[in-house]
């Protein structure tokens, strides 16, 4: 099984959620948000859009699809640049 956490992220990032949305993704998860929880969330939304974003990079070398690997790639890199960049990232990386 995976982490349930990298599954939550994935729906957060995918469906843009703010943090207001995450608070209740998470609420309604586990019937109650700890701090820890949303540190954990907005940490793997990051990495879902690293994992995206090397797809995208790979593809781009050996798919032969008709398809914009390289820009598909880009919109990761630079969604999770803003998450790195957010001054509450670091508090989040403190928190695990």
């Amino acid at each position: 099984m995976g982490d349930r956490f990298f599954d939550l992220a994935n729906l957060s990032v995918n469906h843009e959620f703010g943090l207001e949305e995450d608070h209740l993704l998470l609420a309604a998860y586990f019937g109650v948000e700890r701090r820890a929880d949303l540190a954990a969330l907005r940490l793997m939304r990051f990495m879902s859009d690293f994992r995206e974003a090397m797809w995208g990079v790979l593809q781009s070398g050996i798919s032969e699809l008709d398809f914009d690997f390289k820009g598909y790639a880009g919109k990761h890199f630079e969604r999770l640049m803003r998450a790195a960049s957010d001054p509450e990232f670091e508090r989040y990386l403190s928190e695990l």
